[in-house]
C-alpha cells in the first residue's frame, strides 16, 4: 500500500484552540473513571489547556452563583470543570458510570459484561470474555472530551452551557449501536452464515513455520486467487467468502477448516508472496514491543492532526462569509451548523452521527442508487438496521463523484457548509480535485476533515486499512487475545468505533478554533484508526501502565453460576480475591460460583464491596433492562440515544 503524498506545505501551523482555558480535574477520581479522566487530560492538553493547582482559581459555571466543588467526586461519578477567558466559557462536566440512581462504582470488566461488549468480543471464541484493555474507559474519555469541546463551542456561539453530563454506559451503548440495532431488528436478525461443513476455523491462521497471520480481502477476486494459489478447493473458498466478508458486522467469521490446513502447508514468506501477487492482504500480529519502536509512538503523535493552512491568494480574508444557519429549536451546541460527508462503513458515519446528535445538520453524499450497505440484513423499515442506526436523520444526496458534474455538485453542496468529512483512500481527494484547497474556493472557512485508516507517513509497508488488520498491525491484537493466549484481533470493530468517536472529537476541536478566531487560515483535521489505537494503548505504549498510580488495564474474571454467568471486577483478581465473602480465609475459587444462582452471588459480592454484574449474552435484552430502557428509542430496531446532556 503506497502512502499518500504530503498534503500541505511546511508553512502549516499547529492550532491550539484551548490556549488560555483552564481545566480542573479531581485530585483522585474514582478508580473506574481514572482512565476516562486521563484521556480528557491528555487530549485537552494537546489542544493547549492547562491543569493542576497552578491553573488559577475556578471561576465557576457560566453565569452567577457558586461553582460546584471542582474536586467533587463519588464512587459513581466525578466532576471536571472547564473555565475560559470569558465567563460564558465555563462548564461543569459530570462523568457518571452507570445511570442515575445506580450507586455502583464504574468498573471496566463489569461494564463490558453489562453492555454486551463482552458477549460480542467472545462470540467467535466460545463465549463471553473480557477485553484485555480499558476500552470503555478510553471511549468514555473521548466522549467526555467531545462534551467539553461542544460546550465551549456553544459558549462561543452565544449559548453558554452551565452543566454537561456524560454517561459511560450510555457512551458504550451509543457506540455499539450497529450491533444493538441488528440484534433488535424487526426483520429476523441475520444468522452468522456457517459453511456447509461441521468443522470450522477462523483467522488468525498459522503458517508452516509457525507464524500466526490475519488475512484481508475487500473483494471476492483476491480472495479466490489467494486460496487457489494456496491449494484450497474452489468450493470451500466460495462457501467461506460470505462468512468472511460479514465478519466485522457480525463479530464472527466461521470458515471451512480446509483453508487453515492449506495455509499451514506454506511458509509465511511464501504466503506473503502469494498475497502480493493476488492482491490479498496478510499481516502477522505485532507485539507491543514492536509497536513501541514506531516513530509515531516514539514521538507521541496526537490522536488527530489539527492544522491551519495558509490562505490562498485571491481567497477572501477573515471574517469569512458565515455559513447559512439552519433554524433549530433545540439548544444543542452544533444547532445551525452543516456537515457534509462522503463516507462508508462505520468510522465516518459514526463520526457524523455524533455531530448530528450534537445538533448539526448532516448532508450525506452517496453514489447513484444509494450506499450498497443500505440493503445489508437484517432490515428495519426496509433499510439495513446497522446502516440506519448510523445514518438516520441525515439528508442524502446521490452524486457521482467520477464525473465533472458530480464534483461540481459536491462543491455546491459544501458552499454553505461548515465541515466536510470524507474517508476516501489516500490520494483519492487529490485525484478527484476535491482536496481542501479545491473546496476552500467554494467555501472559505470550511473545516476539511479526513478520517483514514493509517497515518500518512508510514515507517514501512502497512496492511490494508481495515479494522482487523489495523488491530493486528497496531499492537491492539497483542492485548486482545484468544482464550489460548495467542494475539488475535477482536471480531468487534473496536478501532472503527473508537476511530469514529476520535474523528468527531477532532472536528469538535477545530470548530472552536474557527469560531474564536484562533485560526484565520484554512483548517484541516486528520484522524485515523491507527491514531485511535494510540489512544487506546497509550498507557502500554508509553510505559505508563508500570508507573504507580496509573489506571490499570482491565482485569477480572467471568464465572458460571448455577443459572448463568457473572463478571467479577478487578478487585476479584487480587491475592485474596473473595476473603470478604466469608468462605474460608481466601474465599471460594471461581469454580465455586456454580453453587448458587447469579442473584445470590451478586448480593454477596456487592455487600463485600466487590464489583460484579450479570453477563449479558443476548444483546436484544438490553433495551428491555429497566435501568437501560430510557436510553433507547425504537423505530424498527432499538437505537441508543446520545450519551450527553447539556443545560
Amino acid at each position: 500500500m503506497t502512502s499518500a503524498p504530503p498534503l500541505s506545505p511546511p508553512t502549516t501551523s499547529e492550532v491550539l484552540p484551548f490556549d488560555g482555558h483552564l481545566v480542573h480535574l479531581p485530585p483522585a477520581p474514582p478508580a473506574g473513571l481514572a482512565t476516562a479522566t486521563e484521556v480528557v487530560r491528555d487530549h485537552l492538553t494537546r489542544l493547549g489547556a492547562r491543569f493542576g493547582p497552578d491553573s488559577g482559581p475556578w471561576h465557576g459555571r457560566a453565569g452567577a452563583g457558586p461553582a460546584r466543588d471542582r474536586s467533587a467526586t463519588t464512587g459513581a461519578e466525578t466532576v471536571i470543570g472547564l473555565s475560559g477567558p470569558r465567563p460564558a466559557l465555563g462548564t461543569d462536566l459530570t462523568l457518571r458510570g452507570w445511570p442515575a440512581g445506580d450507586p455502583t462504582p464504574f468498573e471496566e470488566t463489569t461494564a463490558q459484561a453489562a453492555t454486551g461488549l463482552m458477549a460480542l468480543h467472545g462470540r467467535a471464541n466460545g463465549g463471553p470474555r473480557p477485553l484485555g484493555t480499558d476500552y470503555l474507559g478510553t471511549l468514555a474519555g473521548v466522549v467526555a472530551t467531545q462534551a467539553l469541546l461542544a460546550a465551549a463551542l456553544s459558549g462561543l456561539r452565544g449559548t453558554p452551557v452551565r452543566a454537561a453530563r456524560v454517561g459511560v454506559a450510555q457512551a458504550a451503548l451509543f457506540s455499539l449501536g450497529p450491533y444493538l440495532a441488528a440484534a433488535t431488528a424487526e426483520d429476523e436478525p441475520a444468522e452468522v452464515p456457517t459453511p456447509p461443513y461441521r468443522r470450522t476455523a477462523r483467522p488468525p491462521f498459522v503458517s508452516a513455520d509457525g507464524v500466526r497471520f490475519e488475512v484481508e480481502a475487500l473483494e471476492v477476486q483476491p480472495w479466490r486467487d489467494f486460496w487457489k494459489a494456496a491449494g484450497a478447493p474452489a468450493k470451500d473458498t466460495a462457501n467461506s467468502w460470505r462468512a468472511f466478508a460479514g465478519r466485522s458486522a457480525r463479530a464472527a467469521s466461521p470458515l471451512i477448516t480446509t483453508l487453515a490446513r492449506c495455509a499451514a502447508r506454506h511458509r509465511f514468506a511464501d504466503l506473503r508472496r502469494i498475497a502480493e501477487r493476488t492482491g490479498m492482504g496478510v499481516c502477522a500480529p505485532r507485539t507491543l514491543a514492536d509497536r513501541r519502536a514506531d516513530s509515531d509512538v516514539r514521538y507521541d503523535d496526537d490522536p488527530w492532526e489539527l492544522r491551519e493552512l495558509p490562505r490562498d491568494h485571491g481567497l477572501p480574508t477573515p471574517p469569512y462569509p458565515a455559513a447559512r444557519r439552519r433554524p433549530g429549536s433545540l439548544p444543542l451546541p452544533l444547532t445551525g451548523l452543516t456537515v457534509v460527508e462522503s463516507t462508508r462503513h462505520v468510522q465516518g458515519p459514526l463520526a457524523t452521527s455524533v455531530l448530528r446528535a450534537l445538533g448539526a445538520h448532516v448532508i450525506r453524499i452517496e453514489q447513484p442508487g444509494g450506499d450498497p450497505s443500505r440493503g445489508a440484513a437484517p432490515l428495519a423499515g426496509g433499510v439495513s438496521a446497522r446502516f440506519s442506526v448510523l445514518n438516520a436523520g441525515k439528508e442524502v444526496r446521490e452524486i457521482d463523484l467520477r464525473t465533472a458534474a458530480g464534483r461540481r455538485a459536491v462543491a455546491e453542496t459544501v458552499a454553505e457548509a461548515d465541515v466536510f468529512l470524507h474517508t476516501w483512500a489516500p490520494g483519492e481527494a487529490a485525484r478527484l480535485r476535491l482536496d481542501e484547497e479545491d473546496l476552500a474556493r467554494a467555501r472559505p472557512g470550511l473545516i476539511y476533515a479526513w478520517a483514514s485508516a493509517l497515518d500518512r507517513a508510514p515507517d514501512g509497508p502497512r496492511p490494508p486499512g481495515t479494522d482487523p488488520m489495523v488491530q493486528a498491525w497496531s499492537g491492539v491484537a497483542d492485548t486482545v487475545t484468544t482464550p489460548d493466549g495467542n494475539p488475535a484481533p477482536s471480531p468487534v470493530t473496536l478501532l472503527d468505533v473508537l476511530g469514529g468517536q476520535v474523528a468527531a472529537e477532532s472536528v469538535l476541536a477545530a470548530l472552536p478554533a474557527r469560531e474564536s478566531g484562533v485560526a484565520t487560515g484554512r483548517l484541516r483535521v486528520d484522524s485515523s484508526l491507527l491514531g485511535a489505537s494510540r489512544v487506546l494503548l497509550r498507557p502500554l505504549l508509553r510505559g505508563l501502565a508500570e508507573v504507580p498510580g496509573t489506571p490499570p488495564t482491565a482485569a477480572g474474571l467471568v464465572a458460571p453460576t448455577a443459572d448463568g454467568l457473572i463478571a467479577v471486577g478487578a478487585p476479584a483478581s487480587a491475592e485474596r480475591p473473595f476473603a470478604a465473602t466469608g468462605d474460608g480465609p481466601s474465599g471460594p475459587s471461581p469454580d465455586a460460583f456454580t453453587t448458587a444462582p447469579s442473584a445470590t452471588w451478586l448480593r454477596r459480592l456487592h455487600a463485600a464491596g466487590v464489583p460484579a454484574r450479570e453477563v449479558v449474552t443476548d444483546l436484544a435484552s438490553l433495551p428491555q433492562d429497566p435501568a437501560l430502557s430510557p436510553y433507547f428509542t425504537h423505530d424498527g430496531c432499538a437505537r441508543p440515544t446520545p450519551p450527553w446532556s447539556f443545560s
